[in-house]
């Protein structure tokens, strides 16, 4: 399933494996979505802006080793780039990116693995996560108009990490939830 819509985008998507899937929805311009994926029964999915709002100036970036994997990535914003590596099987990985400006960089080695990253309002915000393990929960939620950078390494099994951060209450908080 593609879709493309737009000017100067540029999509690579390479599988190697059996029943790999890969949805994209590319609205905006002067987009890259790069997806390498080897293994067997790994899932992506990436929508780029929305019926109303182009994806300006984003790059994503998914490199999968492993099984049973999902990626499911929303970016409707202006100036966004997202970098997911996962080495292991059984991780899921969902991402919601509507700021002005957003970076999420997201290293996996491991598996059965649940990350959920929220990124929205006007603040400039990053994330970096590196995890080493088995069943890890890290819930993450950049809101606000204030810029904000939050950086995760774990090293080991079972960890839930949630972090929240936003110049005023955080609308509709989530935690991560233990695994």
């Amino acid at each position: 399933y593609a879709t493309i819509n737009g000017s100067s985008n540029t999509v690579g998507v390479t599988q190697t494996g059996d029943n790999n899937s890969a949805q994209y929805n590319i609205k905006g311009s002067n987009n890259a979505y790069t997806s390498t994926i080897s293994g067997s029964n790994n899932q992506t999915k990436l929508t780029i802006g929305n019926s109303t709002t182009n994806g300006l100036r984003n790059t994503v970036t998914e490199t999968v080793t492993g099984n049973n994997n999902m990626l499911i990535q929303n970016v409707v914003g202006n100036d966004i780039t997202s970098t997911n590596t996962i080495t292991g099987d059984h991780n899921q990985v969902t991402s919601n990116q509507s700021s002005n400006s957003g970076t999420i960089t997201n290293t996996v080695s491991g598996g059965n693995n649940v990350y959920n990253f929220q990124q929205t309002d006007a603040g400039l915000h990053a994330l970096t996560v590196q995890t080493t393990g088995d069943y890890n929960s890290v819930t993450t939620q950049q809101q606000g108009s204030n810029d904000t950078t939050v950086d995760i390494k774990t090293t080991g099994s079972n960890n839930t990490i949630t972090v929240r951060s936003s110049n005023s209450a955080i609308a509709s908080p989530v935690s991560a939830i233990a695994r």
